[in-house]
């Protein structure tokens, strides 16, 4: 009985076990159906398919995220269309043409898009964010990851950067993980999120979570990737060939930082990555602004990003374009009106001339092979090549000032005295508008000619002769991008490229003042073949070594000049930071030639026992470059402040002011203050001289004030020039006459 008991027992055990295989079984060809459908293997009731399930269960109960689309990260490359899983797209021409490297080719075309997303768990309770910081997002809410999809009306995520890190979305951003999202879209005005990922910026969404990062989903804004004309180098289109076939080109337009008008699509990127914009429906003529703030920052670290123009050679606007562009485009070297280059510079200097020799002796660095280093003068890594400083040796007079050139130069191409300005800009921008105020008022209150050498793409057009009978509008080259240099090194070429006998620099956001003749006469006496070298005024700020300014903290220049790094002890300065505003005759041209050429070539300047040595690219603007050579070639002189800091230090000329028994005036009213002094160099402070305004950014406010200046001019009610001490002096010579001991040259 016991025995037949236990075989029961094990039969029973039996049938049910069997009984839950085939339950069991059955189960996982369900799941097989349902969960993984479109998975090789799955969807049937095949043993291979169970098994496919099994797997596939396992890797569900493990991690449900693991089984959703995983989208390819955020591709670095340019084009706005880029995100976008789009059209057919010949990838192995764009690799045989060598346009694209592997990388490059699988960011444009990374596979098949992400498919939709299962629907999302439902979310674990969590704390609700905060807004996002102002100024950095305009709206914020927690979002499921639904949008890993591509479905219609969804969003595509890529990741953007991890926790930590720094995310640049052309788009909407979103900070969380799993579940948990906070959605950031861009400021007001602005079409890129730029923020750090980390709980400092945003809400600590997910509490205790290492995995937080930032995702960025780019809307579709253009209908198609970029073409291969697109994303061809410029140095390989063979711009000549194509300008004899009538067909468009890609040319330079404009360096980060400006803007590109182009008649036409333009591009925003460098080498091999692009983003391309397109005109409007409707629109002729598109205009961009080429930097990060405004556009993705498509190559992040590079400082040659620019946008270039896709021109079409036989249309107006080409013709219209700067001829020194075209040249460094490749698009040939344009003869007519064509005022200056290597070859008329080397002739200029066999005529016997003072001028042409020293401007020879300037140049010739630039433009031959024949010209022989002195010592320490090896070229360094950096260095720009001849043919590329011999293109920044041309210059085209503008076609329309060609009769005004023709009058105002003489025979030998020099101009006796000018004001000499350097710009580049939009016909209708801020920084056209601001030169042409100050050339409005060159011709308001002086009888000297201004010589505007132009770096940009196109002129103002609506500039004429007949508005403006002393201006000279010139045509050169930028700097190209790929040399990696300031645009405002253009200023020592515009002071050598004018060739004004008598020179006084203007920046385009100045203006002259009654009186600004005087600076040239002085500047005639002062810079000579025994003092050859621009002249400075005083900065209103005594920039040192612990100084935020220019030249201050981190220039590696105080290395050099001060190697005690304090205040008052710069052995090797001779001289106070100067402002680069500088004046010159023909003398000084040798010294400009010189120090541009020392930084064009990436020579460095030897140690000498305990004075440091010094790479010069590693002076980085104008201003320092000019301080530098002067400090190192022992210049002493510099002038009164004759730049006022701002247009409102103006208002002190025309308040009413009192006068002693003699009919001096003193100041009791406005900025009567002198400029700070120092400890070496002008211990008494600095005398202002109203000759010229800095800083006049307002091209509304200038026109205001040449205004005033104007009649209060006519009837003679405003104060005299300078001011020093609290007095105010009509001429330089009364100045010195009171104050025998002045330290600035006025």
């Amino acid at each position: 009985a016991a025995v037949g008991s236990r075989r029961s027992f094990w039969t029973l055990y039996a049938v049910l076990f069997v009984l839950l295989l085939l339950y069991s079984l059955y189960f996982l060809c369900w799941v097989d159906a349902t969960i993984t459908p479109d998975r090789p293997g799955g969807g049937g009731k095949s043993w291979k398919g169970i098994a496919s399930s099994i797997f596939a269960s396992r890797r569900l109960w493990r991690s449900p995220d693991l089984a959703r689309a995983q989208p390819p990260p955020l591709p670095l490359v340019a084009s706005k269309s880029a995100a976008l899983a789009s059209p057919p797209y010949d990838i192995a021409n764009f690799l045989e043409a060598g346009l694209v490297g592997e990388q490059e080719a699988l960011i444009l075309h990374p596979g098949p898009a992400p498919q939709p997303a299962p629907p999302p768990l439902p979310p674990r309770p969590a704390p609700s964010p905060k807004s996002a910081p102002a100024g950095s997002a305009s709206s914020a809410a927690l979002a499921s990851p639904e949008g890993a999809g591509g479905a219609a009306g969804q969003k595509i995520w890529h990741h953007c950067a991890g926790q930590g890190d720094r995310c640049m979305c052309p788009g909407t951003m979103r900070w969380g993980t799993k579940e948990k999202w906070l959605e950031v879209t861009p400021p007001k005005g602005k079409s890129v999120v730029d923020m750090e990922c980390s709980i400092r910026n945003l809400e600590d969404i997910a509490p205790g979570d290492i995995g937080k990062h930032c995702d960025c989903s780019v809307p579709p804004i253009m209908p198609k990737l970029p073409s291969k004309e697109d994303l061809m180098p410029v140095e390989k289109q063979n711009a000549t060939q194509r300008i004899a076939e009538g067909k468009p080109f890609w040319m330079f337009c404009a360096s980060q930082w400006q803007e590109c008008i182009c008649e036409g699509k333009v591009r925003w990127g460098n080498k091999r990555t692009w983003m391309v914009i397109e005109p409007e429906l409707g629109q002729t003529q598109i205009t961009v602004k080429c930097s990060i703030k405004d556009l993705p920052d498509n190559v992040p670290g590079d400082d040659g990003k620019h946008c270039e123009c896709w021109m079409f050679p036989n249309s107006a606007f080409f013709q219209r374009s700067n001829p020194g562009i075209r040249l460094i485009s490749g698009a040939g070297d344009t003869q007519e009106n064509s005022v200056l280059s290597c070859e008329s510079l080397e002739a200029d200097a066999r005529s016997g001339t003072d001028c042409g020799a020293q401007l020879w002796s300037a140049s010739e660095a630039f433009c031959s092979e024949a010209w022989t280093p002195q010592a320490n003068a090896n070229a360094g890594a950096r260095a720009m090549t001849l043919e590329s400083m011999r293109q920044l040796m041309r210059v085209w007079v503008e076609p329309r000032f060609r009769g005004n050139y023709d009058r105002l130069y003489n025979k030998s191409g020099w101009i006796e005295r000018a004001f000499v300005n350097y710009y580049a800009g939009i016909p209708t921008g801020k920084h056209t508008r601001m030169t042409q105020e100050l050339v409005r008022s060159v011709h308001l209150f002086s009888s000297t000619p201004i010589v505007v050498v132009h770096f940009g793409f196109t002129t103002a057009e609506s500039w004429t002769p007949e508005e403006f009978p002393r201006l000279v509008l010139l045509n050169a080259a930028p700097i190209p991008v790929t040399a990696g240099r300031s645009f405002n090194f253009n200023k020592l070429r515009a002071m050598m490229l004018s060739r004004a006998v008598v020179g006084v620099q203007l920046d385009s956001d100045q203006f002259v003042a009654p009186g600004v003749d005087r600076v040239f006469q002085r500047t005639a006496e002062e810079v000579t073949k025994d003092y050859p070298m621009p002249i400075l005024p005083a900065h209103f700020l005594d920039w040192g070594p612990s100084g935020e300014g220019p030249g201050g903290v981190g220039a590696l220049l105080w290395n050099r000049y001060c190697p005690a790094m304090k205040e008052g002890k710069c052995k090797w300065q001779t001289q106070r930071w100067g402002h680069a505003h500088p004046t010159w005759t023909f003398w000084a041209t040798p010294f400009l030639g010189r120090w541009l050429r020392r930084n064009f070539r990436d020579e460095s300047l030897p140690e000498e026992g305990p004075k440091k040595g010094l790479r010069v690219i590693d002076v980085k603007e104008d201003e320092d470059l000019l301080n530098v050579g002067i400090w190192e070639e022992g210049g002493t002189k510099q002038w009164c402040k004759f730049d006022m800091t701002d247009p409102t230090e103006f208002d002190t000329l025309f308040k009413k002011q009192s006068s002693d028994n003699t009919g001096n005036k003193k100041c009791i009213a406005g900025m009567c203050g002198d400029v700070t002094g120092d400890k070496r160099y002008h211990k008494q402070g600095v005398a202002k001289v109203f000759y010229t305004a800095h800083h006049a950014v307002d091209p509304d406010q200038t026109k205001k004030y040449l205004k005033i200046l104007q009649e209060k001019g006519a009837d003679h009610s405003m104060a005299p020039p300078i001011l020093y001490h609290g007095r105010f002096y009509k001429t330089g010579e009364e100045l010195k006459k009171a104050v025998p001991d002045l330290t600035c040259l006025i």
